[in-house]
């Protein structure tokens, strides 16, 4: 009879690795696709508060809401936003519509609120 070998072979060992190694690739990249996930998450956050600033801005001011655009800084970047002004549903109102665009033009938040001057 034959004396039985005591542990792995070399294929085993082998094998064994790869599902490691897979694995292991699989959670570093689970991981990079997490953290830009946040950091895109945080980037649409700061542009859904500067949208609401600058809405709000225009709702609180004593005079009517008219068109304008600019910059505001949030977070580490400064964010362009537009302010478009359009009749509202009731007569004697005016919906107020900001966007904020990202680097390439894209609206990344919108903001809209209804003005009533009386």
């Amino acid at each position: 009879m034959p004396a039985r070998a005591n542990g792995f072979s070399l294929i085993e060992v082998m094998v064994a690795l790869a599902i490691f190694g897979m694995a292991a690739v699989a959670l570093v990249r689970l991981s990079g696709l997490s953290l830009s996930g946040a950091v895109q998450l945080a980037d649409r956050q700061y542009a859904a508060t500067v949208a609401r600033n600058q809405t709000l801005e225009a709702i609180l001011s004593p005079t009517p809401p008219a068109a304008d655009q600019g910059r505001e800084r949030a977070g580490q970047r400064d964010w362009a936003w537009q302010r478009r002004v359009v009749a509202g549903p009731v007569p004697g109102t005016q919906l107020v519509i900001v966007d904020v665009r990202g680097d390439a033009g894209q609206i990344i938040a919108s903001d809209q609120l209804l003005w009533s001057g009386r």
